[in-house]
């Protein structure tokens, strides 16, 4: 340097240029020794930070993409559920025709089931094959899927889930599906592995230092002693502990003497300083698990040696230094840059979830790049462009499969009018026999009980006639049934209309399993009142009340008669009438039947017509 100052061509602002500059070094050289340590330790500091926050990031990402898998998979499932269960349905009236040959024929050719288990039952023979799952669901539940998980776990511990599928066709043939999850999320594998190809590659990999050893492992649930060391050499003492994952770049965890408690207790964001074959090494541990409520861990340990980081600072340490006063500025930009970028891509892909989450099918985060958060951002759209067609094929197939219920609601409801409307023209064949019986027998007593029979056979004909005729053929307009069946039996009884009918009733829709025997009942005691009641009275009169009482229908039926003969229980031991009407209230109606007598008789009857 001092040969420099005796150069006399240089000029004077050379020489103050070569001054200042000599000065500059010997200040920064001194600061440099001075302040070495404390940059050796800040860097060291520094080194841990940066791996921490790059550890925070993938581990953020890694439940990105966990979650992708796990909608992914749930989606495709119930796909594939419904179109086995649609090509099944859909070729029911073929299979039912089917001989043997063309059964093994049909299953053996069908892409959808030819991973599945299968076994076809039929009263000649039975066939099976058997691809993976070997027992099938021997239930009596048909076309529905039943999930069954197995007591038996996976290589990562998880429990086995089967999926099981019964149809029934008319020829007594049962037909038998036993399908495990990879056979009904055959799309799977593959979009799995291109994420666990993009997590291992450039996220896992391409964060570590050199020598750094990165092991993913699931921990056995059933492996509860938090105090012995956890690592293990022996293999089948590590197989009840733990098991590695692909993504590890280590044959075995590298925890060295830690335990379980260690490892489960471990913060995040500090690493755990320990001993490995005498070095001293930094461990983070990363819970990678997606589901905090379930004790089957999925764990991140990343380690290394402590005195690579101190062999790296010292080697970069003067090279860092001397270019720091010119480097600082533009790296401070850069990774202001950098960092600001990523940070708005993480939020676009998060405020994208978000929306997704609420409903939005349509949104994307149209996130792009090369980097680590554009592959990301592309993956995730190109997730809800496979959700969003999944929820149009389903939609069309609910669509579809409403459309066929609609229709087959129609015909069922057409076919059952019929089948009234036949019911009701045999009754009234059966009314208009017996009144051509009653033509030719001369014995009263024997006609007085064909014309009971017609009365009631008539009651029951008239049901179903308002049954036919009304819009809705679940529920019967009980008040216009009540006035037509009191009219009849007035005009049959009552020629010269001499009798007042009051009737006070409620706007009331039954079935006809209740209004059959309601309309028996009233039947009976409306005809008694006709026929026993008004022979001598000068001023008859008929008060009938029925209303509905929460799950209880209330009819009261009284004349200004004389009344029964006897006690009702007498009565009802000997008449068939009231015996029939106690049988019906009791055993049909569930209820109960009183009589007063209040200035002629006075029957309420209690039916219970709807279940609370």
């Amino acid at each position: 340097m001092a040969r420099i100052f005796k150069l006399k061509n240089y000029s004077f602002t050379t020489k103050v240029v070569f001054s200042f500059f000599i000065m500059i070094l010997i200040i920064y050289g001194i600061r440099t020794l001075l302040t070495l340590p404390k940059i050796h330790n800040e860097n060291e500091k520094e080194v841990i930070e940066q791996i921490t926050r790059t550890l925070m990031i993938i581990k953020n990402q890694f439940m990105i993409i966990g979650k992708s898998i796990g909608m992914q998979a749930n989606l495709e499932v119930e796909l594939t559920q419904e179109k086995i269960a649609h090509e099944l349905k859909k070729n029911k009236e073929l299979l039912n025709i089917f001989d043997k040959q063309e059964l093994i024929t049909f299953f053996a050719q069908n892409k959808l089931l030819e991973k599945c288990s299968y076994k076809i039952e039929k009263e000649e023979f039975i066939f099976k094959k058997i691809n993976k799952i070997k027992v099938f669901d021997n239930s009596n539940l048909y076309e529905k899927w039943i999930l069954v998980e197995e007591a038996s776990v996976s290589k990562a511990y998880r429990k086995t889930k089967n999926y099981f599928y019964n149809i029934l066709l008319e020829n007594k043939t049962k037909i038998l599906l036993a399908c495990s999850r990879a056979n009904l999320n055959p799309g799977h594998n593959s979009f799995e592995k291109d994420l666990k190809k993009h997590f291992h590659e450039k996220l896992v990999l391409g964060s570590t230092i050199s020598d750094a050893k990165t092991a993913l492992f699931w921990l056995n649930p059933e492996f509860k002693d938090y105090g012995v060391s956890f690592y293990s050499h022996n293999e089948e003492q590590r197989k009840q502990r733990y098991v590695l994952s692909n993504l590890s770049n280590v044959e075995n965890l590298p925890t060295g003497n830690l335990t379980l408690k260690q490892i489960l207790q471990a913060d995040e964001k500090k690493p755990i300083e320990h001993k490995i074959e005498d070095k001293e090494v930094l461990t983070w541990v990363i819970n990678l698990t997606l589901d905090s409520t379930k004790s089957r861990y999925f764990i991140l340990v990343y380690s290394i040696n402590k005195e690579e980081i101190i062999n790296r600072n010292s080697e970069d340490l003067i090279s860092l230094l001397n270019e720091t006063l010119l480097t600082i500025a533009v790296s401070f930009l850069l990774i202001f840059l950098l960092f600001r970028r990523i940070l708005k891509n993480i939020d676009t892909i998060t405020s994208s979830a978000i929306k997704v989450n609420q409903g939005e099918k349509n949104i994307r985060s149209k996130v792009t790049g090369d980097d680590d958060i554009g592959i990301l951002g592309q993956a995730f759209d190109s997730m809800l462009d496979l959700f969003e067609n999944n929820i149009k094929i389903l939609d069309k197939k609910v669509e579809e499969k409403t459309q066929e219920i609609t229709k087959s609601l129609e015909e069922k409801e057409l076919l059952l009018k019929e089948i009234h409307h036949r019911v009701k023209n045999n009754l009234a064949l059966t009314i208009g026999l017996i009144e051509l019986q009653q033509e030719e027998i001369e014995d009263e007593k024997t006609k007085k009980v064909l014309v009971d029979i017609q009365e009631r056979i008539f009651t029951m004909e008239l049901l179903h006639r308002k049954l036919y005729e009304s819009e809705n053929i679940n529920d019967i307009p009980f008040k216009t049934y009540i006035k037509d069946l009191v009219g009849v039996i007035s005009h049959s009884y009552d020629i010269n209309n001499k009798v007042n009918v009051k009737i006070d009733m409620d706007e009331i829709a039954l079935n006809i399993e209740k209004a059959m025997p309601c309309g028996l009942i009233l039947n009976e005691l409306i005809t008694n009142s006709f026929k026993y009641a008004f022979c001598k009275n000068e001023n008859p009169k008929l008060e009938i009340s029925i209303h509905k009482k929460e799950e209880f229908l209330v009819m009261s039926i009284k004349d200004n008669g004389g009344g029964l003969e006897a006690d009702f229980e007498t009565l009802n031991s000997k008449t068939l009438g009231l015996k029939l009407i106690n049988t019906i209230v009791k055993f049909q109606l569930f209820g109960t039947i009183d009589y007063f007598y209040e200035a002629g008789a006075k029957f309420i009857i209690k039916a219970k017509i709807n279940e609370l």
